[in-house]
């Protein structure tokens, strides 16, 4: 068994709650189902900012993810935390806004995504929320592929990744610890 520890509670380490969860068989890599409940998404340790489902919302992930690692004295994660929440924008905007959820009410209502950061001693947890269902599955592209090979760019570059069932929707997350 692998385990994540989560904080809770206001962040101090000694409210860290342990959730086990299965091992990937050896050698095999690719997205760990962790069953958080919906609510942690929503608490006031996670940082979050919406996005709409469009794939040029990835520059402004980067931007807002450089920019808070940066004020929380991470810079050496912002370069790889980049690339890992680029992937994952994209990633939510063409497989995870399927079944979408609109903003009722807006001019050309679109899919709202969310990005979420939480920082824990010595490692971020980034985050990226849609209303898809479907489980995030690296392929393996051929040679010539100009697609197909995201989700390998977020398992060469974090710690831990995979992804969590919220009920209306999905988090897929990465793990990345300071060097």
């Amino acid at each position: 068994m692998a385990h994540l520890s989560v904080a809770t509670g206001n962040g101090d380490d000694d409210d860290d709650v342990e959730i086990p969860w299965p091992a990937a068989p050896d050698g095999v890599a690719g997205p760990r189902l962790l069953p958080v409940p919906s609510a942690w998404w929503e608490t006031p340790a996670v940082i979050t900012r919406a996005l709409s489902a469009r794939p040029e919302e990835a520059r402004t992930a980067r931007l807002f993810v450089r920019e808070l690692l940066g004020c929380w004295g991470l810079e050496a994660l912002a370069d790889d935390a980049e690339m890992i929440v680029d992937e994952l924008v994209v990633n939510a905007v063409l497989h995870g806004t399927g079944a979408a959820l609109t903003r009722p009410g807006s001019p050309g209502a679109t899919t709202v995504l969310r990005l979420c950061m939480l920082r824990r001693a010595g490692e971020v947890m980034v985050a990226v929320v849609d209303p898809g269902n479907e489980t995030p599955a690296p392929r393996t592209p051929g040679l010539a592929g100009e697609s197909g090979r995201g989700l390998q760019i977020v398992d060469a570059l974090s710690h831990v990744w995979g992804w969590s069932p919220l009920g209306h929707g999905k988090a897929v997350w990465a793990v990345l610890r300071d060097p």
